[in-house]
């Protein structure tokens, strides 16, 4: 089988929060060059197959722009990942059930944020999204690692207010770093001539400022 480098898939666990999420975020912000011939696709380790999305991170969704009411669940499994996927995935864990299925993707399989955090260490280093992978994928053998923990993504199931604004800022600061470093890869396609946007004013703030949101938590509660 020859192999491709023009598919990516986003892994969590239950693939009804956030891989959707995540998926759906660099979907929709992928630049025109480069998002017409990358493939978004997720799953999840553990799902139970056509579960709707979470009606809290549909919510969620919706103040990004995103239409996540027709994602339905997919497990993740031999079948779904092809040689020459890039896996990103929520937490460490989902990596190993990554790897034991598909053992020869192991250049090639990262936590989203882990990905996030080398991406921009190497940013200037590629010109194409297979040479950015290959070039992240050289600096996690070579780069000072972070704490384990800092590269999981939190699950905000079940959990309070505090769990799910610690899943939105981590999710959508990785991604915001990701489609930074993505967008220098080919010429700005902008109809202004600027580089497309990676998140609106309103997004970007909502990714950043979570201490003024815990405190209008806080006030409400």
């Amino acid at each position: 089988m020859t192999a491709r480098s023009d598919r990516l898939v986003i892994v969590c666990t239950a693939n009804v929060i956030r891989s959707p999420f995540v998926a759906g975020l660099l979907a929709s912000r992928m630049p025109s060059s480069l998002g017409q011939r990358l493939i978004l696709d997720s799953a999840g380790t553990m799902a139970r197959p056509s579960i709707p999305a979470d009606p809290r991170v549909v919510a969620l969704g919706r103040t990004y722009g995103l239409d996540l009411d027709p994602h339905r669940s997919r497990r993740l499994d031999e079948g779904v990942l092809r040689t020459g996927d890039t896996v990103l995935t929520a937490e460490r864990a989902h990596k190993r059930v990554v790897l034991d299925l598909r053992p020869d993707l192991i250049s090639s399989v990262f936590t989203l944020r882990e990905f996030a955090r080398l991406a921009e260490a190497v940013q200037g280093r590629a010109s194409s999204w297979a040479g950015l992978v290959q070039a992240v994928s050289r600096a996690r053998l070579t780069l000072r690692r972070t704490h384990d923990e800092d590269d999981d993504v939190v699950d905000p199931v079940g959990g309070p207010d505090a769990a799910w604004l610690a899943f939105e800022r981590q999710a959508t600061q990785a991604v915001s770093t990701i489609l930074g470093v993505v967008a220098t890869l080919a010429p700005p396609v902008h109809p202004e001539g600027s580089a497309a946007p990676i998140l609106t004013r309103r997004e970007y703030r909502r990714s950043r400022e979570f201490s003024v949101l815990d405190r209008r938590s806080t006030r409400k509660g």
